[in-house]
């Protein structure tokens, strides 16, 4: 079985994160989106993989340049969603179509490709309870059956919605290639399968983050952390002082140091190369790989790859893009920093978005 993960657009709702990364190689729970995607597909039977790039594809390549099943491949016209499949190649049999830019469970995605096997459908839709439906495709449902699907309604009638996640028959590619206009959506091409009876649908039993703003990079966090981190995962490549206690759950990965008098407290990840402490208390956090963390406090946060916090610094539901760098006694509480910033010494910062190489000067923020 086959898989597609449209990546081409760049999504300016993911400023300032979105400047130096595609939204599908953004980091929750220490990896990119998109690599949660590929690891979940692959134990579910996908035996092949074909990610839809065009802003930053050489960072895709780069990526998954030693993944021998994951093929990278160039929406060149960014001309829909619809038009991500076109630029793949020919499907002979049923594949998945997953958005590049979510977080959801393995077993959703199995649980949506048994309903596919096990009807005479052409599509099978993943589907999901949303707060907010009027900014997602609603659907409606009869049974088994996808009865209609409306984009963004004002007032909509239900608040199950189209999670971008489907299994489609290849027959989807004839109906793509029917439609008309400069723009292709998949959503148009699946309402002709609705007409005809033969779409249905699986509800998420676990998770689904669209991960459409900055703040939903957190929510994917938590998910994923909540789920997946159950217990006490130490690689024996890892150095655990005697001083430092894991009283929750972690996944500490190789090469990490947990130096004296470190605390990680509930749910937390640990990356690969990373050093945390001496004296820091990390809460229901990820910290990337290569990172150097010193700081008194991260509390639900997400620290990216290479980033370094000295002593001093407290953050607080804050995501760190790659390479940040906080010097000491700065805190930080709902903040989006992004690529190489360079934050200085006793900085008191909140609610703010910080464009990629920033720098500030000396308590310069204070709000």
């Amino acid at each position: 079985m086959k898989a597609v993960i449209p990546c081409a657009v760049k999504k300016d709702s993911m400023f300032p994160f979105s400047e130096t990364k595609p939204t599908g190689l953004m980091h929750v729970m220490g990896r990119p989106l998109t690599r949660h995607l590929v690891e979940s597909l692959r134990s579910i039977g996908v035996d092949e993989v074909f990610i839809v790039a065009n802003y930053r594809k050489e960072d895709f390549e780069e990526e998954y340049s030693k993944d021998d099943d994951v093929k990278i491949v160039e929406q060149e016209e960014l001309n829909g969603t619809a038009g991500a499949l076109e630029a793949c190649p020919e499907m002979e049999e049923e594949f998945f179509v997953v958005n590049g830019d979510v977080a959801v469970s393995e077993r959703d995605l199995e649980n949506l490709r048994k309903k596919f096997g096990q009807t005479e459908s052409k599509a099978s839709v993943l589907a999901a309870g949303e707060d907010k439906p009027e900014k997602f495709g609603v659907l409606s449902i009869t049974n088994d059956l996808v009865e209609g699907l409306e984009e963004k309604p004002e007032n909509p009638d239900n608040v199950l919605v189209n999670t971008g996640i489907y299994v489609f028959d290849p027959e989807i590619m004839d109906v793509i290639a029917g439609l008309e206009g400069e723009k292709k959506y998949l959503t148009d091409a699946l309402r002709e399968f609705i007409g005809e009876d033969s779409a249905t649908f699986e509800l998420v039993e676990d998770y689904w983050v669209d991960v459409g703003e900055p703040k939903k990079l957190l929510k994917a966090d938590q998910v994923k952390r909540e789920h997946h981190i159950n217990s006490k995962n130490i690689s024996e490549d890892a150095k655990i002082y005697e001083e430092a206690s894991i009283t929750g759950n972690a996944v500490v990965e190789d090469g990490a140091v947990l130096k004296p008098g470190t605390v990680l407290e509930g749910d937390v990840y640990i990356g690969e190369n990373s050093q945390v402490g001496p004296n820091t208390h990390i809460k229901n956090a990820s910290i990337s790989e290569n990172s150097i963390v010193r700081p008194d406090s991260v509390i639900s946060s997400i620290v990216c790859e290479d980033g370094i916090l000295d002593s001093g610094v407290a953050v607080e539901s804050s995501v760190l893009a790659e390479e940040t760098n906080l010097r000491p006694g700065s805190i930080l509480r709902e903040a989006f920093i992004g690529a190489r910033s360079y934050i200085e010494m006793n900085n008191s910062i909140r609610g703010v978005k910080f464009v990629p190489d920033a720098r500030t000067d000396l308590s310069e923020i204070s709000k």
